[in-house]
């Protein structure tokens, strides 16, 4: 089937499906807060989101002036001695260093130029919390769908649990038509014994269900921080997909995995500028005070000092490293270019796998309700012949089994659809 033809039943089964509430119920769209609230990955990533933007700021520090304080103390056993014979003077001159250093110190140091490492470092940083908001963004994204699947999946199973309730009070209400009957001998009671048969199977598959309702609704409340055992409030029956005039219009080219595939580039291409400036020449100029002893003229007092210096490094030869360098980071930056063109590849794989699975689920509500009516009425005219007498017990039987099967496959019709459209919410990135 091409896809105008998809396109075109859509809009049938819009227009010959009942009004109905948009799939962005109120109480999914308060479970959503609630998971967003309570997830644990989400408050991690907040955590890291936080780190990021503390990083950008240690990063812009190394602008700034460094201001360092030494103290220091030594004490040497035999220091140094000097003795001179000077002209005119009949004894030599003799000078003894002092056994015992100490002092204290400043030191003020300003970078002037680093080959541009500082500056790529801030830029790097920012990179980094661009990607640890956009991780944070396809997260929040990923639990919304997941509330999304767990809550129809859930509602779904009320359902079911009706459906099997349904079909448990029918056999039920057959089996006390068989009865009544069977007491007057108008039916044989061989009838009876297959009708309560397919009532204990009905029991059992209601049990089924049940138990499959209350393990899904407790999946729920972990998901959405609730207690486990709450009853948690759900709708009473899957509303039919509205699919809004615009959504088809969009193309997922604001996903959060293409900006993470951003980021990882500018990340390579920051990273290779960083180990390139280490190459380059490096200019600092400082400025130390101190206050120690020996003084001055070797006095035992301690008295101030200073100093002011500049200090340039130049790389001059490192055995071709930084040409080595420069190629392993060229490389990693055409990874990360093809890491960008295969999400990109991707994302337009999911959004047009999305609208038409979409597309096929509603054409499959739009058959499973016409078949349900069917089953319907072809049950209710079973019963009508079976009590004039003109069929058996086991077509009654065939016919409820098929009006069960008919409201099991509407049901798993809609809860497909939801959930197909929860997929195109999530690959447009519309959450």
């Amino acid at each position: 089937m091409s896809m105008k033809a998809l396109y075109s039943c859509v809009f049938i089964c819009i227009v010959c499906t009942p009004p109905a509430f948009s799939q962005q119920s109120p109480l999914l769209e308060k479970y959503r807060s609630m998971a967003l609230e309570y997830n644990h990955d989400l408050h991690a990533a907040d955590k890291n989101i936080a780190s990021s933007i503390e990083l950008v700021k240690s990063a812009r520090a190394d602008l700034k002036p460094k201001l360092s304080g030494n103290a220091d103390f030594q004490y040497t056993g035999n220091p140094l001695e000097l003795t001179a014979q000077l002209p005119g003077m009949d004894t030599p001159l003799s000078f003894e260093g002092r056994d015992m250093k100490y002092g204290a110190s400043l030191s003020l140091l300003q970078p002037i130029y680093t080959g541009g490492r500082i500056l790529e470092s801030i830029r790097l940083a920012k990179h980094q919390q661009s990607l640890t908001t956009h991780q944070a963004e396809l997260l929040l994204s990923s639990v919304c769908y997941q509330t999304d699947i767990q809550y129809w999946n859930t509602v779904a199973r009320a359902e079911l649990v009706q459906v099997a309730t349904d079909y448990r009070n029918s056999i039920a209400d057959l089996v006390q038509t068989i009865r009544e009957r069977v007491d007057v001998g108008l039916v044989d009671p061989q009838d009876l014994l297959m009708a309560e048969v397919k009532l204990n199977e009905a029991e059992y598959q209601l049990l089924q269900a049940q138990n499959n309702f209350d393990t899904g609704r407790m999946a729920l409340n972990s998901l959405i921080g609730a207690d486990l055992k709450a009853e948690t409030p759900i709708e009473d029956t899957i509303p039919s997909v509205t699919l809004p005039d615009t959504l088809l219009l969009h193309n997922g080219s604001n996903r959060p995995e293409l900006m993470i595939a951003h980021d990882r580039i500018k990340m390579a291409e920051s990273t290779s500028r960083l180990n390139d400036s280490k190459y380059k020449p490096q200019l600092y100029i400082g400025i130390d005070g101190s206050y120690s002893s020996p003084g001055y003229d070797f006095r035992t007092d301690m008295d101030p000092n200073y100093a002011v210096y500049a200090k340039l490094s130049v790389p001059i030869f490192e055995w071709g490293k930084r040409r080595n360098e420069k190629r392993a980071s060229t490389w990693k930056i055409g990874m990360a270019n093809d890491y960008l063109n295969k999400v990109t590849d991707n994302i337009k794989l999911e959004v047009q796998t999305a609208k038409t699975s979409l597309a096929q689920s509603m054409q499959q509500v739009c058959l499973t309700g016409n078949s349900l009516e069917k089953a319907r009425e072809n049950e209710r005219k079973a019963l009508e012949r079976y009590e004039e007498g003109k069929i058996s017990i086991v077509e009654v039987i065939e016919a409820q089994n098929y009006r069960q099967s008919s409201q099991i496959n509407y049901v798993q019709a809609k809860v497909s659809a939801q959930g197909h459209y929860s997929e195109l919410i999530k690959a447009l990135h519309k959450y």
